[in-house]
């Protein structure tokens, strides 16, 4: 439940930037969400922070991975399209979580999994035609989103590897975000940032730092103290149905039928995935 409580937050970034000030940017503001958010985790566990910060080469490892997902799926959007940045991200995440547990020797997960990864990536496919797909799909684009596939299934392995060591989970998520922040700070410098200082620019940042940042990966960081990161990404695909349901009732936009046979395949799946953590095979080594 941390899991998809964490993903349902994620899921509201879209529709918050969306409703931004005029001249909003997604990438100024991804860096400052960092900023924000990783600040807001060390605040609440600075009691722990040393002690993560102690494991210098697997904290780093995770910023930098956390830092390449913000920037590699921003990227792979403008082009390749949201709707395929989204699905290829998203999609191959589970897979890359998969091969790095192969590599870490840990037990493969149930035959469950399986089945739900399959289902869910068809539920993906169908969602995606919820968005237009924009201007013509570029290579750079699609190696970049699975770039961001493969950054993100990384920090999530580091995260885990730092709170199986008995580190605070929530200094473990504020030493990786705050860390990413500040490793991709500098594309301050190159981004219309005139739009932070409006009132409801600092609304907008506050809610992206605070909620769908620092709450939502104290969630995220609680719900990795049990479960393997293989099957942490496969839950994390609840943010997509999320997302979708938001521009529909809140932005109002068109949502193909395609795309609701989608979110329902979704919602499908993860129930799979939450009855296949119940068998031993998916017990951390």
């Amino acid at each position: 439940m941390w899991i998809l409580g964490a993903a349902a937050l994620f899921g509201t970034t879209g529709t918050v930037l969306a409703n931004g000030p005029l001249g909003v940017d997604p990438v100024s503001a991804g860096v400052v969400r960092l900023l924000v958010g990783g600040a807001g985790l060390a605040v609440f566990s600075y009691r722990h922070f040393r002690r993560v910060l102690s494991q210098f080469w697997v904290a780093g490892l995770g910023a930098i991975g956390v830092g390449a997902y913000q920037l590699c799926f921003f990227y792979s959007t403008r082009h390749a399209g949201v709707a395929v940045a989204t699905v290829i991200t998203i999609g191959s995440s589970p897979l890359f979580a998969r091969l790095i547990g192969a590599v870490r020797h840990r037990p493969p997960p149930h035959r469950l999994w399986y089945l739900a990864a399959v289902i869910l990536s068809v539920g993906l496919a169908f969602l995606s035609s919820a968005q237009e797909a924009g201007s013509d799909v570029e290579f750079v684009g699609v190696l970049s989103a699975l770039i961001a596939g493969l950054s993100y299934a990384v920090y999530t392995e580091c995260a885990s590897v730092l709170i199986d060591q008995k580190l605070d989970s929530t200094a473990v998520m504020g030493v990786l975000f705050l860390g990413a922040g500040m490793l991709t700070s500098p594309f301050l410098l190159f981004r219309p940032v005139s739009w932070i200082t409006t009132q409801r620019g600092v609304v907008i940042i506050v809610y992206l730092g605070i909620v769908t940042l620092s709450l939502a990966y104290i969630a995220f960081g609680k719900g990795l103290k049990n479960l393997v990161p293989t099957t942490v990404v496969m839950l994390t695909l609840l943010e997509p149905v999320v997302a979708t349901a938001l521009a529909y009732f809140v932005l109002h936009e068109k949502v193909s039928g395609p795309a609701w046979f989608g979110m329902l395949l979704v919602l499908v799946g993860l129930p799979i995935i939450a009855i296949s953590v119940q068998r031993p095979t998916t017990v951390k080594a």
